[in-house]
């Protein structure tokens, strides 16, 4: 997970490209899947390259996130553990 320093505060991941925490989620959530892709589409982690593990922990983070949000969890989907 990326740090927080303070509430409602945009923390900075790539210094050399201004490039905000949620900008760079907003990116992941348009479709950028791997580093090179948030790279063409905002510039983050193409300058000194000191972002590149936090980007990275960040698709990671926004694709588990999306996985946890599709699942299906209504009643039917889950076992019956009562009837057992």
């Amino acid at each position: 997970m990326i740090l927080k320093f303070a509430i409602n505060v945009p923390m900075i991941v790539c210094v050399c490209a201004n490039v905000s925490e949620r900008q760079l989620r907003a990116v992941v959530a348009d479709g950028a899947t791997t580093l090179r892709e948030v790279q063409r589409r905002c510039d983050a982690g193409a300058g000194c390259g000191a972002c590149r593990d936090a980007i990275r922990a960040c698709i990671r983070e926004c694709r588990a996130e999306a996985e946890i949000a599709t699942l299906d969890l209504t009643p039917a989907a889950t076992p019956d553990f009562a009837a057992a």
